[in-house]
């Protein structure tokens, strides 16, 4: 609709034109104008009509209402095309009233760039508007979209050259808790080289910030630094933000971040700091924090200084002074294995560190004397509360893609004072820091180091005590993951370990055995370790493949000697005390092997750590394990003893042996045969000296028991083997530990009777031959066919020893030499199914002389005191 008066002159010279109320109305809006036009006047009574247009131009009026999606098809045409566009899609919705417009000058002078030449000026009231200052269209492709702002109300004005929205308030439209109290708008040069400024004053919540920012092209300008930072609590915001029209991606950003007690997390390297209370500027090119004050770690802290985000800026940090706790430590996962040292940490100390960000990989910078904290790490770093030691922990980047590489490395460096310092190269490209190169030092004099090597982690070590089982613990406990719940790559965590190894310690742990005076030079690949080895109780070469899972590990040794102490057998007792999950497989020869003092010579071990198949199980670290002894063998110059066996899990319930109820689930079952060229030898090697003077043959059967392969327990022993022992002679000496020997060598005889054939026992029974079976159950030894044949008599015995409680009860006969006929008889072996009463009665007592003159005697008592009692037949 359109009506109004038209008013006009002509004077011949100039034409004028007036419309003094002129209304209007369409679907975009609706007002009231005044308008006045006139030519030029060109002056001389001229007649050239293009110098009289497009002639001066009076408009003035107001607009009731305004559809603001259509503001744009009422701009000047003089303006750009790129300008109209940028109103057209940046005015998306909203309504105006009260506006008012003018427009004065010389039309030919349009569009009044500077005031001088005319006057141009829309201003208008606005209402739930949105305004995308970024529109799509002139971002690059694929680029985020700029977070729109909605529900506007403000001053909207247009005048000479700049459009503006002034003293807005309105919301976030992809954040809509975020609100605006104060919001300015504008587009600066219209007609050329337009700029877009929009600066605001925002509150809301700080995670849906921080969630526009990482989905905005303002992340991709603060180079994705607040990509992983989480928060919350509500905020103040200030924003500023300009960008060319021509040229979004050279937007620059101002802006400021009031804190009143937030919990923020900058980076998933970073702790999270507690009640962050400050305040944090920022700008394209990284942030600064004045004053901030947090609760992280487990303490206080204070923070100065700021990050850059970009390379082209010098050296920026953020600076920490404050406390920690080995508790908070504990919690913040994000250290890694920082995290997972605090573990052997409690206490608190004071510390000052500096972050900074290199090519996008954090670098940490952190030193404390630790006085108020105490460390239970393995010798020399156990620490007590008061005592001081200063650490210092730094990690640099050293190498990055524009330095000639693909993969970024950084270097991790940590000294403990005078103590230990441990240097890594790491490649932190991948999900898992992974270690390239290393060197651990510890306990070295000053004049000492551990160097850097081309590849692997090199140790340097130098200590009283060396605990290595401690420290493999340790090891592999601080080498994880660095997120809570995460799986470890067993790979990455490995790197941390040491390929290479020089090692000395007056006393070092290792296997669960100690050894005293040691040097060790090895190496390592993956799970297996290799060591040339010398200490006071061995010496030689080793190879051990760490346990993986359930499958257990195996030991490789060739030594020249071993000497196991009463202490150190009594460490391997209680090492094989529970299940035999993680003992290695052995592949163990030495040379010359030595137990508890005694010299045993050439030791040969085979042993095999195997899951047994169980329908219970329904993982193989469940099922139960067989410890299979395929070959033990130990070989002096005067016996060989060649052994296999097993130590396995027993189903059964629980059984009652000896009195006492025992829960039996692993038994030991061991096949032997002790092949003897000299039994007086044999016996003088295990300490029991002058109680046998010769004697060759050997002593064969099996025998199990309840519990580990070294821990013998009598009360449930069981079993049987045979004695064949021939050309010896039983000793007239104190049997010492061989109480039983001294018993069955019936010395006691001549002492307690007097007998016909005292001669044959007061020296010693010399013997051709000694032999029998003997059978073991639940500790109990029986014999019913054991014979000894001498010169002069031969000794038959039946009866039973217990061998825990060392007691014995045995019918012994001893039967003179009469004639080569008895010889001959004696000199038969009992058949221990017919045994010696049946074998009494059926020969040797048909023949009266040799019935008058065979002696029957019952030995009862105990080993030391034996009563030898004469029974009268």
């Amino acid at each position: 609709q359109f009506s109004g008066d038209l008013q006009w002159k002509w004077d011949g010279e100039r034409l004028q034109v007036a419309v003094p109320n002129l209304h209007f109305a369409n679907p975009d809006g609706q007002g009231d104008a005044q308008v006045k036009w006139q030519s030029n006047d060109v002056g001389g009574g001229t007649t050239v009509s293009d110098k009289r247009f497009p002639g001066f131009l009076d408009l003035q009026g107001t607009l009731s209402r305004v559809d603001l999606s259509r503001v744009h098809r009422y701009l000047p045409l003089v303006m750009d095309h790129d300008v109209r566009a940028y109103v057209r899609e940046a005015l998306v919705a909203g309504a105006a009233t009260n506006v008012k417009f003018k427009l004065k000058g010389n039309l030919q002078d349009l569009p009044y760039a500077d005031s001088k030449q005319g006057d141009l000026r829309i201003s208008a009231d606005i209402k739930n508007a949105t305004f995308a200052y970024a529109p799509t269209f002139l971002l690059p492709k694929d680029s985020l979209p700029w977070p729109a702002l909605g529900q506007i109300s403000g001053q909207f004005s247009m005048e000479q050259d700049t459009l503006q929205i002034k003293g807005a308030s309105g919301v976030l439209l992809s954040a809509t808790a975020v609100q605006f109290a104060k919001l300015d708008a504008s587009l600066s040069k219209l007609y050329g080289g337009t700029t877009v400024a929009v600066t605001a004053d925002a509150k809301g919540p700080l995670a849906d910030v921080l969630s526009v920012v990482n989905g905005s092209p303002l992340g991709v300008l603060t180079s994705k630094a607040l990509a992983n930072t989480t928060a919350n609590g509500v905020a103040d915001y200030r924003l500023k933000l300009a960008f060319p029209l021509a040229a979004v991606d050279r937007a620059t950003v101002q802006g400021t971040l009031t804190l009143p007690g937030n919990d923020v997390q900058i980076s998933a390297e970073i702790p999270k700091l507690s009640r962050l209370r400050g305040v944090l500027s920022f700008t394209e090119t990284g942030f600064s924090v004045n004053g901030a004050q947090a609760r992280v770690l487990g303490g206080d802290v204070r923070i100065e200084g700021g990050l850059s985000t970009t390379a082209k800026v010098g050296v920026s940090a953020l600076r920490l002074q404050g406390s920690a706790s080995a508790e908070g430590l504990r919690a913040a996962t994000e250290l890694g294995f920082v995290t997972r040292l605090a573990h052997y940490a409690n206490g608190a100390a004071n510390y000052t560190a500096t972050f900074g960000l290199r090519a996008g990989v954090p670098e940490l910078l952190v030193s404390s004397n630790l006085v108020g904290l105490s460390l239970a790490l393995p010798a020399p770093l156990t620490k007590a509360a008061e005592t001081a030691l200063p650490l210092r922990l730094e990690t640099t980047v050293v190498r990055t893609a524009a330095q000639g590489g693909a993969a970024l490395h950084d270097k991790l460096q940590l000294d403990v004072g005078k103590l230990a310092n441990v240097t890594y190269v790491r490649d932190v490209s991948g999900a898992e820091p992974r270690v390239l190169r290393g060197a651990i030092g510890m306990g070295l004099a000053d004049d000492e180091h551990a160097p850097l090597p081309e590849g692997g982690v090199v140790a340097n070590i130098s200590l009283p005590l060396a605990d290595i089982d401690a420290w493999t613990q340790v090891f592999t406990g601080i080498s994880g993951p660095n997120t809570s719940g995460a799986v470890a790559s067993a790979a990455a965590g490995a790197t941390y370990l040491p390929t290479s190894m020089a090692l000395r310690a007056k006393e070092v742990v290792m296997g669960g055995r100690k050894l005293s005076n040691v040097v060790v030079g090895g190496s390592r690949e993956g799970t297996l370790w290799r060591a040339n080895l010398d200490a006071s109780e061995l010496s030689g070469y080793l190879e051990y493949r760490q346990s993986v899972g359930p499958t257990a590990g195996r030991l490789y040794a060739r030594l020249a000697r071993l000497s196991i102490g009463q202490s150190s057998a009594q460490e391997v007792e209680n090492l094989l005390d529970e299940q035999p999950t993680t003992i290695p497989a052995l592949d163990v020869v030495v040379e010359d092997f030595e137990l508890r003092g005694k010299k045993l010579g050439r030791l040969e071990v085979d042993a095999v750590n195997l899951a047994v198949s169980s329908p219970t199980a329904t993982t193989a670290r469940d099922s139960p394990r067989e410890w299979r002894l395929n070959r033990f063998n130990i070989i002096t110059p005067e016996a060989v003893l060649t052994a296999d066996g097993n130590w396995t899990n027993i189903a059964n319930p629980a059984v009652a042996i000896a009195g006492r109820s025992i829960k039996e689930r692993r038994r030991t079952t061991l096949n032997f045969k002790l092949a003897m060229e000299n039994a007086g030898d044999v016996l003088t090697r295990f300490g029991m000296v002058g109680v046998v003077r010769r004697g060759k043959g050997k002593i064969e059967g099996q025998v199990s028991w309840l519990g580990s392969p070294i821990t013998l327990d009598y009360p449930s022993m069981g079993g049987s083997f045979n004695v064949n022992v021939e050309t010896g002679q039983f000793l007239k000496a104190d049997p010492g530990i061989a109480k039983l020997l001294g018993v069955l060598s019936l010395q006691s005889l001549p002492r307690r009777l007097a007998l016909d054939f005292r001669d044959v026992f007061s020296e010693g029974f010399s013997f051709d031959f000694v032999r029998g079976d003997v059978t073991i159950a639940q500790g109990i030894a029986r014999t019913n066919n054991l014979q000894m044949k001498g010169v002069n008599a031969a000794v038959l015995m039946e009866g039973q020893a217990d061998i825990a409680k060392e007691t014995q009860t045995i019918k012994v006969v001893v039967v003179p030499e009469i004639n080569a006929g008895s010889a001959s008889l004696i000199a038969s072996a009992i058949n221990p199914l017919v045994g010696l009463t049946t074998f009494l009665a059926q020969v040797i007592l048909r023949r009266p002389l040799i019935e008058a003159a065979t002696q029957e005697f019952l030995i009862d008592g105990t080993w030391l005191d034996p009563r030898m009692t004469k029974v009268e037949h």
